[in-house]
């Protein structure tokens, strides 16, 4: 969302960039593209599905429901130099003696 508001309309990917990393950012954009893209109906794009499982008393989906949650996330690769990394406090999926 934030590089389609800075002006960008093409985007790349690269190693690890998957068939649902394209249709997430196309979701994203569907209100300016007029409509989803194919597969939306295979995808969770309102998070319809992860909201009844929380309604259910899942307690691993009791935030996953709101978009703002996702918004918030801020994701460990695992590889230790990267920005991603070093904005977590305390990284649980990452093994700790690499950080050494």
């Amino acid at each position: 969302r934030e590089a389609y508001d800075l002006g960008v309309r093409v985007i790349g990917g690269c190693c690890g960039f998957e068939p649902y990393h394209i249709r997430a950012i196309a979701e994203e954009v569907a209100e300016e593209r007029n409509g989803f893209p194919e597969g939306t109906d295979k995808s969770d794009h309102d998070l319809s599905t992860m909201k009844k499982k929380a309604d259910l008393g899942r307690p691993d989906y009791a935030l996953k429901g709101s978009k703002q949650f996702w918004m918030d996330l801020v994701p460990c690769t695992g590889r230790p130099m990267s920005p991603a990394l070093y904005k977590q406090p305390d990284p649980q999926l990452v093994n700790k003696a690499i950080l050494q």
